[in-house]
Order: C-alpha cells, then sequence, then structure tokens
C-alpha cells in the first residue's frame, strides 16, 4: 500500500490506474479529482 500525496489515503498500486510520475517517483491517487490536483501543483504534496 501506498498513500495518496492529496487526502492520504491508503492506495493498492496494483489496483489503481490513476497515476502520475513527477522527477522519477510514480506517485498514485484514488481518483482522478486527487491527481488533478496533485498536477495542478505538485510542490504542495511532494515532501
Amino acid at each position: 500500500m501506498v498513500t495518496d500525496p492529496v487526502c492520504e489515503t491508503d492506495v493498492n498500486p496494483n489496483d489503481t490506474e490513476v497515476q502520475s510520475e513527477k522527477e522519477g517517483e510514480m506517485y498514485y491517487f484514488c481518483s482522478i479529482d486527487c491527481r488533478e490536483k496533485f498536477e495542478m501543483n505538485p510542490e504542495q504534496y511532494i515532501s
């Protein structure tokens, strides 16, 4: 399990197609809405 960086929900990367790559790292999301928020301002969610 990994954590959705936007809403902090646990996500199984094997069960979701909602993902995004930033600086060589993959991020997985519970929904398209969370991915869109991340892609608009990734620095807000990457620590």
